[in-house]
Parts: structure tokens; sequence; C-alpha cells
């Protein structure tokens, strides 16, 4: 589902829950119950809904009510005010955007981890200043982009249940309402965790959007470098990894070219991600606290950036199943190993080491293994060197039991997700299929 459409049901079930919520405490008439299948009506009929001129959702949706429900559609408005049914709109529509987010980033991680194991034995080089520098495993690479991303799905999470899963209904325009409303009824009508408590918080300020935002900029960030990394890879100067062919397109004159468009296009995402964040920051950075018109503008920026954070992550998951790493041994990289070698075997210290080393390089033009001979070394085996790394670097049999700890992360990653959406989608349910008690509840719950 799209923005706009995901943004319009979550009006019209704020709207639903309100005016539920109304007529089970018999504060109005019970024959404003009518308006409620309105309302589920409204829910399959979002074309015809926004057909008028209106100016936004709010006007269009009651419009359409009062055309075809009456005066008694009128009901709708008691005790609620457009700042708050707006704000409560918004946190549903992102909370929904930042669960799908949530899977395809569980996706790409399985997708990294099932790279990781295909590809243990393929040695490649890791690069500082864009320099080789040291000797790794391809699985080593993807395992630090599953810890990116693991990182940051971890934040997204925090910050969707802690911050965007409060309920803003009941709070009026600003300080609430003498409508006896019970808050934390209509929190659980919605399906929401809790209650953001101030009512001023709740309707004039759009913190929520931009805590959860920064994380999700934060993640664009490092795809996009690691979609920069993948770009330089994939040329026939580094040839270090092949793209697969349904994300490469070619040139319109020259056929023999493979580009790497969908990463690039991954890229690109990542900067318009950015420029959403500082769009909706500016715009708040300088508003009086309560509602201004300028939030009307900031909401433009809220749902997008999740959107194309999302399809970038969908991009990369499907494209780690199909690529493909070329094993690559380049013996300058093994210099650092040389020079600890020669610490142990002559007993000098490692500044001592690394300029004897340093001086043999220049003597044999940068020649790592001339360098070694001229020192009476000979150049360790990739893999035995690459057998000596601690944790967290590119040993084979640390890498294979990282990837089993990894594995279990990312299933109980799932089974909290998958628990967490089955709730809020019970919710909305039991929501539009709720009958109305018989009798007005006493006192509002806390």
């Amino acid at each position: 589902m799209d923005s706009d459409r995901l943004l319009f049901r979550a009006v019209v079930l704020t709207a639903y829950a309100h005016l539920f919520h109304l007529i089970e405490r018999g504060l109005i008439p019970r024959e404003a119950a009518s308006v409620l299948e309105r309302l589920r009506e409204a829910l399959e009929r979002e074309d015809e809904v926004l057909s008028g001129r209106y100016e936004d959702v709010h006007e269009a949706l009651e419009a359409w009510l009062l055309e075809r429900a009456g005066k008694k559609a009128g009901w709708l408005a008691y005790g609620k005010s457009r700042n708050d049914q707006v704000a409560t709109a918004l946190r549903l529509a992102l909370r929904w955007r930042l669960i799908s987010l949530l899977w395809e980033l569980n996706r790409l991680r399985g997708s990294l981890l099932d790279s990781a194991e295909r590809h243990m034995d393929v040695t490649i080089p890791l690069f500082t200043h864009l320099q080789p520098a040291q000797p790794s495993l391809a699985s080593h690479y993807l395992l630090y982009v599953e810890n990116e991303v693991f990182h940051h799905y971890r934040a997204i999470w925090y910050f969707l249940r802690e911050v965007v899963d409060l309920c803003p209904l009941g709070s009026g325009p600003i300080a609430g309402s003498s409508v006896p409303l019970d808050r934390g009824r209509l929190a659980e009508l919605l399906g929401f965790s809790g209650v953001e408590s101030n009512t001023l918080l709740a309707t004039g300020s759009r913190s929520f959007a931009s805590l959860s935002l920064g994380p999700v900029a934060s993640l664009m960030v490092a795809l996009s470098r690691v979609a920069e990394d993948l770009v330089i890879w994939s040329t026939s100067q580094f040839s270090l990894v092949e793209v697969p062919t349904e994300h490469s397109s070619t040139s319109s004159i020259m056929p023999q070219k493979r580009n790497p468009v969908t990463l690039e296009i991954v890229r690109a995402k990542a900067g318009a991600v950015l420029g959403s964040l500082i769009s909706l920051l500016s715009i708040t950075k300088g508003l009086p606290s309560g509602y201004n018109l300028d939030l009307q503008e900031a909401n433009l920026h809220i749902l997008r950036p999740v959107e194309d954070a999302t399809s970038s992550a969908r991009v990369l998951s499907d494209l780690f199943r199909g690529m493909r790493f070329r094993s690559v041994v380049l013996p300058g990289t093994l210099a650092q190993d040389l020079a600890e070698m020669l610490v142990r075997e002559r007993g000098v210290t490692y500044r001592e080491a690394h300029s004897l080393l340093a001086s043999a390089l220049r003597e044999e033009e940068w020649d790592l293994e001339r360098a070694a001979r001229r020192l009476g070394l000979s150049l360790p085996d990739v893999g035995e060197a690459l057998a000596t790394r601690g944790r967290g670097g590119p040993n084979p049999e640390l890498l294979a039991r990282e990837i089993e700890s990894r594995r279990r992360l990312l299933r109980d990653d799932v089974e909290r997700l998958t628990a967490f959406e089955r709730e809020k989608l019970g919710a909305e349910r039991s929501l539009l299929s709720m009958e109305l008690p018989s009798s007005r509840p006493s006192e509002p719950s806390s």
C-alpha cells in the first residue's frame, strides 16, 4: 500500500475509533452508529471520498460523511480537533511504514548471512583510503554489512515501540477537551502500546517522526556506502564482484557496458532520505510550541523517506542473493603480517620492524615478496594469516560461528516483529468488527 492510501486509511480508522468511543461512553446519541457504517464504507471508496476540492483529507472525509449520513455525521467533531486526529493518523501510518521497513531489513539480513555462507572460501582485499590494506574474506565483508543493518534495525525497532506507538487522540487542539474521553481506551481501540501523555506534545510536536527517521537516515548512509563499495568493486579495474544481470543495464550506445544501476539508485535514495530528515527538522526548528500550519508541510517528509529506505533494502536483499565475489589475493596486503613476523623472529620492536620493511620495500620497488627475501623471510600463506585473526576478523572458523550466532539474533527479531504486527492487525480488525455495548461504562481508565 502506498503512503497516500496508508494515510487515508489511518485517517478513517482514527475517526472511527473516536466516534465509536463517543457512542460507547454514551456521550452522543446512539443513532450516530450509522455513521460508523459509512466510515467502514469510506475505507473502500478512497477515490470517491477524495474526489472533491477540499483543503485536506480530513475535510474531504467530513464532507463525504455529511452528504451520506446527514447531520449525524456532525457528532464526529465532538471532543476531537483536527490537530489530534492528524497526529494520530500520522503515527498509525508511520507505524505500518516502519513495520514494512523492518521486515525488509530482516530479509536483507537473511540474504547477507546466506551469501556469507556461500563465500566462506573467497579471499578479497580490504581497503583503507581506497588502497589495498589487508587480506580478508568476502564473508567477513558481508557480515560487516549485516552488523550495520542489525544495529539500525534495533534502533528503528526501539523508536517504533517506545516513541511512535503512543496515541495522541483525545488531546484536542493543544490542551484537551471538556468532553470526558478515556484516552487509554482510545489508544486501546487503535492498537497503540500506550498514550502520549502530554497533550501539547501530542498535537504540536513531530519529534516522534524525526526521532524515528534519524536511524532510518543513518541506515541509508550505511547502505549507500555499501552500494559505493560494490559499484567500485564491479568495475574492470577491481573485478572483485559480479553484479547480477537484472541489477545491471547496458549503455544506449556502448554494448559492452554493464552498469550497476540499482546500486546507483540506492545511493541517490540515500540523499533523498537525508533531505527529508533535514527538511522535517528545518520546518519545525523555528516554530513556537503548539500546532502551526507549517506542520502540514512537515508531514510531507515523514512517510516517503521510510518508503524509500524500504525499497532500497528490498533491492539490496535481491542483489546479494545473486551477487558473486571473485577470489583475489594481493600479496602486498600481507605487509603487516610480515612486519609482525620480524618482531617475533628478530626480537625487534614493531617500530623497528616497520622501518626495516619500509626500507626493503623501497629498495625492491614496493614488491613485498622480494622485500621479504631481502630480509631473509618468506611471505606467509594467506590462509594461514587469516587463521591467526581474532574475534571479529576474517578467521574462517570464527566467522562460521558468528554466522550461526547472527542467525539466532535474526530469528529472535523475526519472532518479536511477527508478534507486534499480529497485535496491530488484530486491533484494526477488532475495531472494525466490535459491537457497541448495551450500556454506558463508568469512569475513564487512567
